[in-house]
């Protein structure tokens, strides 16, 4: 008989790609999630992942296990809370604009689903917030910082772009090429500033030059949105390569276009705390 525990863990394990970030937002042991999944797995006659160092895929039974289970089990966890009285928690989340939330989505989930009473409230500034996705040069003030992850800088370019199939640019390369400009990043007006400096001859780190500035965004998705749509490149995380099928992103060798390290920002409070080392616990490193 399949047990809501055992579930649980199975969503986790899903959900975080490991036992072992399971095991960390469950706060349980990582024997504990390994054995239950072999429970599940012993039950219904097939495996549901499939192991390798690098972490686990779901087989076919276990992304129907998933599909079928996972409303069914949140729902569960609530009413559990709901019938113990728990009052429910807001949780006042900012996601600094340079941070695309989606890949964060599933950490989010598994948490809401463990503690069961939290209420989510998005703040319009971080400093209003219980926890901050960001990166660590944008913690808020008074704020606690927990790295995820730290990665470096490349360039975005329409997926039909004729510089698209290059593994590599250089600044020679970009020479002439639109530059969305991202007021909000602390690492985007550098780039403006050398790419201003190498074919104009001149830098202002405050002001790119206006004729390769056909578009400001007010956060990223906007900007891969602008670039898939061909109104220019831009400087942007490497790993937003991955969060949009209308972009790639290229790094750029010849020049330091710097790094960032990405992770939770909280409020001095127990309960702020304890939620980003859970979330951070639970989060894919590889985002």
């Amino acid at each position: 008989m399949l047990d809501l525990t055992s579930l649980t863990y199975f969503l986790s394990a899903y959900e975080a790609g490991t036992f072992s970030r399971a095991a960390r937002a469950n706060d349980v042991s990582q024997p504990t999630v390994s054995i239950a999944i072999q429970k599940l797995e012993t039950l219904l006659g097939e495996s549901l992942f499939q192991r390798s160092k690098s972490g686990l895929t779901p087989t076919a039974l276990g992304e129907r296990l998933y599909r079928d289970a996972a409303g069914s089990v949140s729902q569960l966890c609530a009413l559990e809370s709901r019938l113990r009285s728990r009052p429910l928690q807001k949780l006042r989340i900012y996601c600094h604009p340079d941070i695309l939330l989606a890949p964060f989505a599933p950490t989010l989930h598994t948490v809401s689903r463990t503690s069961g009473n939290l209420q989510f409230h998005f703040c319009n500034t971080p400093e209003t917030s219980d926890l901050a996705y960001t990166s660590q040069d944008c913690t808020p003030s008074g704020h606690g910082f927990l790295p995820i992850m730290t990665e470096n800088y490349g360039v975005a370019l329409p997926l039909h772009h004729r510089l698209a199939r290059a593994q590599s640019l250089t600044l020679d390369d970009l020479d002439g090429q639109p530059v969305i400009h991202r007021p909000y990043c602390p690492g985007a007006d550098r780039f403006a500033a050398e790419y201003a400096d190498g074919f104009d001859g001149a830098a202002d780190a405050q002001s790119p030059p206006p004729q390769v500035t056909p578009a400001h965004a007010t956060n990223d998705q906007q900007v891969l949105d602008l670039i898939a749509a061909g109104l220019g490149i831009a400087l942007v995380p490497m790993s937003h390569g991955k969060s949009h099928s209308g972009i790639v992103v290229r790094p750029v060798t010849g020049t330091d276009l710097g790094t960032r390290t990405v992770g939770i920002s909280h409020r001095q409070t127990v309960f702020a705390a304890d939620l980003a080392k859970r979330l951070v616990a639970a989060s894919d490193h590889s985002v």
